[in-house]
């Protein structure tokens, strides 16, 4: 089995748990994206709708993995389909809990009366600001480091042709350290892009801000460390590849799975963290006379920010543990193309490089 095909066993079943649990992980007072004040965290067609939402996930989860067992093919495409299904039917998911939630809202007028609604900011997030953890950038360095070493020293005795993804490349400096750039390029962007995430401001609830400041700069914290981890993780499964490759060893035909592990784990540690720095952040706050400002107008479906007036290039999102670009910025377009350049730039090397 290819790696492209055992990367989609571990894909399915792990986004559909993942997406079973995300309302865990979301602050109480943005139920599936919709601003909701604290007299109403308790609302039935919350309770309702949630239940509702992990129901219906956990089967889109259990069918896909079925079906993909079921299909038990060797190929990378079904389990990319089947991938694509679910997501599609999860969004589905949530699309329909979050309409239900949004009309209930209006129609009860949640935010009229004597609701007052508040923004806050701390500025001790400027003057104290959160350091990044340069040093959990040491074991991605020490892979590339060790596949830079392993490569020179190898290179000289490799043969005319290299075998990869199944067919010959002649060997040349491009060809042979093709892992290296994929190793350099995939860790440069994916610390750069959580340096971003260093410089964008907190939501902070109004009910505590103090409080709300705190717990996000803990689960920041955590999936910071953990999102440089998995970046090691694919540093380590691109050198076992190389060294395959290089000819330093040979693996029978489930080694591809081997190989996969360190990426895996490092995948399923992060996605498991995101929930648990969630979880953390999802603490409910105390009701009070003030409330957060009714925002709603500003996201599509609660996923998609547009704010033209906000200068901010990220924000927190507003489902799970994440952030969120703002679509109403137009310097927030040169953050998109950098996370679609990493997997465009891997697809630029593997053809340019014929590996």
């Amino acid at each position: 089995m290819t790696p492209a095909a055992l990367i989609g066993y571990v894909l399915v079943p792990l986004f559909g748990v993942v997406m079973v649990i995300s309302p865990i992980a979301s602050r109480p007072t943005i139920p599936f994206g919709v601003r909701v004040p604290p007299a109403h965290l308790t609302a039935p067609v919350i309770r309702r709708e949630r239940r509702g939402y992990q129901w219906r996930t956990a089967v889109v989860a259990v069918c896909a993995t079925a079906v993909l067992i079921g299909i038990d093919s060797h190929a990378s495409w079904p389990s990319r389909l089947i991938l694509i299904g679910e997501i599609l039917a999860d969004l589905g998911c949530y699309w329909w809990a979050h309409q239900r939630i949004t009309k209930v809202k209006a129609a009860e007028g949640w935010f009229a009366g004597q609701q007052r609604q508040t923004v806050v900011a701390d500025t001790s997030w400027r003057t104290q600001p959160q350091h990044f953890p340069v040093a959990w950038l040491v074991p991605a360095a020490v892979v590339i480091v060790a596949t830079v070493i392993v490569g020179i020293l190898r290179y000289p005795q490799l043969p005319p042709y290299l075998a990869s993804s199944g067919h010959p490349v002649a060997t040349s400096p491009a060809n042979a350290f093709a892992t290296i750039f994929a190793q350099l390029y995939v860790t440069g962007i994916g610390s750069g892009l959580l340096a971003l995430v260093y410089r964008s401001r907190p939501d902070l609830d109004t009910a505590d801000p103090t409080a709300s400041l705190r717990s996000y700069r803990k689960a920041l914290g955590v999936f910071a460390r953990a999102t440089l981890i998995m970046l090691a993780g694919v540093d380590l499964t691109l050198l076992l590849n190389a060294l395959q490759q290089w000819q330093v060893y040979r693996l029978p035909s489930y080694g591809a799975a081997l190989i996969l592990l360190p990426v895996a784990l490092g995948l399923i540690a992060l996605l498991t963290t995101a929930i648990r720095a969630g979880r953390e952040r999802a603490r409910a706050t105390p009701t009070t006379s003030a409330t957060d400002r009714d925002d709603d107008r500003f996201w599509k479906a609660g996923l998609i920010y547009v704010n033209r007036d906000d200068p901010a290039i990220l924000v927190n999102a507003r489902f799970a543990f994440g952030w969120t670009a703002n679509f109403g910025n137009p310097a927030a377009w040169l953050l998109i193309a950098g996370v679609i350049a990493v997997p465009v730039g891997l697809v630029i090397i593997k053809f340019a490089t014929g590996t």
